[in-house]
C-alpha cells in the first residue's frame, strides 16, 4: 500500500460527563477499544458463530469415531417357563420335560463389529467435516471483525451525534445573544422590528434542531447498546477525540489481499471443497462393505462363580462378511446427484462473494478519498465561516449589515463545522470497513 505523507488532525472535543439531565455518577466512560472489548464477549452473533465451530468440531469427533470398531456389552437375567411341549431338547441342547418346568437364567454378551472397506466413505466424510470445521472457524473469525467494524460505526455515530449536539448548542448561544443584541439595539432605535423578529425565528429554529440532535444522540447510545448487549446499562459516555491519519489506498493491493485472506472468502472455498469431499463420499454406496465381526455368549441357569463368565458355558465366534449394494431404490445415484448439486451451488456462492467483495473495497476506497477531501475542504471552510460570521456581526453593529446577514453567517459557520465531524467520522468508519473487507484485523486483542 502506497502511504502518502501523514497529516494527523486532532479534533479535541470535550469529554462529555453529562448529557440531557444525566448524572455522571451513573454513566460509564468507554473507548473504542473497551466497546470492542464488551462486543466480542456479549455479541450474541458471536456467540452463534462460537457454537458453530464447536457442533463443527464435534461432527470432525463422530466421523473419525467410524474409524474404530462399534463395540457393545450386555447382561440380563430373568426366570423362563417351559409349558407342556412335545420338543424333546431346549435350545441349549438340554432335555425338556414334557409337562413344563421353569429355570433361573443369566446371559453375558459381547459383540464388536468393525467396517474394513466401505468405498472410501469414512475417509471422505472426515474430509468433508475438516473442511466444515475449518470453514466454520473462518466464519467464527469473520464474524468478529464484521461486528468489531460494526461498533466502530456505532461507536463513532455516537460520537458523531455528541458533537453535533454541541454545536446546535452553540448555536443556540448564538442565536440568543443575537436576539437579545437586536432586541437591545431596537431600543434604542437601531433596529427594525423585522430584525427583532427574524432573530427570534432563528433562536427558535435552533432550539428545535437541538431538540433533534438530543434525540439523535439517544437512538446512537441505543444502536450502540444493541451490539454491546448491554440492555440494563443504557447510559453510555464517549471519548470525543478523534484522531485522523490520512493514507492512500491501492485498490489493486487490497482487493488482491482481500481475495486471499478474507474470513468469509476462505470459509465459503472451505465449503466447496468439504462439498467435493461430500460428492466423493457419496460415491461410495457403488462400491461392496467389508467388515469383520467378533461376539462372545456365556448363558447358564446358575450365575458364574466369581463372575468367572469364561470358564465353561460359554460360545464365541469371529465372522467376515462383504455386502454388495445390489439395488438401492435409486438412494446411491439420488445422493450423488444432490452432492453435485451443492457442490455446484458453493462454486456459486463462492464466485458471488468474491464478487460483491471486489465491488464493496471499491466503493470504500472511493469512500475514504472522498472523506480525506471533505475533511480538507470543510476545515477550510469553518475558518472563512468564522471570519465571515466576525465581519457580518461587524457589520450589522455599526448598521451597515443586515439580520439576515448574521443569520446567514451563523447558519454557515454551524454548518461548516457539522461537515468537519461528518467528515472525520466518515473516515474513520470507512477506514475500518475497509479493514474488515480486506481481511486485516479491525481490533486488537
Amino acid at each position: 500500500m502506497m502511504i502518502r505523507k501523514v497529516f494527523s488532525f486532532m479534533f479535541v472535543g470535550v469529554i462529555i460527563l453529562v448529557f440531557s439531565g444525566v448524572e455522571a455518577g451513573g454513566a460509564e466512560l468507554l473507548t473504542l477499544k473497551d466497546c470492542i472489548s464488551i462486543a466480542l464477549n456479549n455479541n450474541p452473533q458471536i456467540g452463534i458463530a462460537r457454537q458453530g465451530y464447536r457442533k463443527a468440531q464435534s461432527g470432525l469427533l463422530l466421523n473419525y469415531g467410524r474409524l474404530m470398531p462399534r463395540m457393545s456389552l450386555s447382561f440380563y437375567t430373568g426366570h423362563r417357563f417351559y409349558g407342556p411341549s412335545s420338543v424333546q431338547f431346549d435350545n441349549q441342547g438340554r432335555p425338556v420335560q414334557r409337562n413344563g418346568f421353569d429355570y433361573e437364567d443369566y446371559t453375558l454378551r459381547f459383540s464388536s463389529d468393525m467396517v474394513l472397506f466401505d468405498g472410501g466413505a469414512t475417509i471422505n466424510n472426515i474430509r468433508s467435516s475438516m473442511k466444515s470445521r475449518d470453514a466454520a472457524k473462518e466464519d467464527f473469525m469473520y464474524k468478529r471483525d464484521l461486528i468489531a467494524a460494526q461498533v466502530i460505526r456505532a461507536y463513532y455515530n455516537l460520537v458523531r451525534t455528541k458533537m453535533l449536539l454541541h454545536v446546535q448548542e452553540e448555536s443556540v448561544e448564538l442565536a440568543r445573544k443575537n436576539l437579545e443584541r437586536s432586541e437591545a439595539l431596537q431600543q434604542v432605535g437601531s433596529a427594525t422590528r423585522a430584525d427583532v423578529l427574524k432573530a427570534k425565528v432563528r433562536y427558535s429554529n435552533t432550539r428545535l434542531d437541538m431538540i433533534k440532535a438530543k434525540n439523535a444522540v439517544e437512538q446512537a447510545k441505543e444502536d450502540l447498546n444493541a451490539l454491546l448487549n448491554r440492555r440494563e446499562q443504557t447510559e453510555i459516555l464517549v471519548d470525543t477525540t478523534m484522531t485522523v491519519d490520512f493514507y492512500e489506498p491501492d485498490l489493486k493491493k487490497e482487493v488482491s489481499f482481500a481475495l486471499a485472506n478474507r474470513p468469509d472468502l476462505k470459509s465459503l472455498s472451505l465449503s466447496l471443497e468439504s462439498a467435493k469431499a461430500g460428492m466423493a463420499a457419496a460415491k461410495s454406496g457403488w462400491y461392496p462393505q467389508l467388515g469383520a465381526n467378533f461376539s462372545y455368549s456365556w448363558n447358564d441357569r446358575r450365575m458364574a462363580q466369581n463372575l468367572d463368565f469364561f470358564d465353561n458355558e460359554y460360545m464365541w465366534m469371529i465372522t467376515g462378511y462383504l455386502n454388495f449394494n445390489i439395488f438401492d431404490q435409486f438412494a446411491t445415484s439420488s445422493n450423488v446427484s444432490r452432492a453435485k448439486a451443492d457442490c455446484r451451488i458453493a462454486e456459486y456462492n463462492l464466485e458471488a462473494a468474491r464478487l460483491d467483495a471486489v465491488k464493496e473495497i471499491k466503493t470504500i476506497v472511493l469512500n475514504i478519498q472522498q472523506a480525506e477531501e471533505r475533511i480538507g475542504v470543510a476545515e477550510e471552510t469553518v475558518t472563512q465561516a468564522k471570519e465571515d460570521l466576525k465581519l457580518a456581526e461587524e457589520r450589522y453593529r455599526v448598521g451597515a449589515g443586515t439580520m439576515l446577514e448574521t443569520i446567514d453567517a451563523q447558519v454557515a459557520l454551524a454548518q461548516a463545522k457539522a461537515d468537519v465531524i461528518d467528515a472525520k467520522c466518515d473516515y474513520l468508519i470507512a477506514r475500518a470497513d475497509l479493514a474488515r473487507a480486506t481481511g486485516r484485523r479491525v481490533y486488537s486483542d
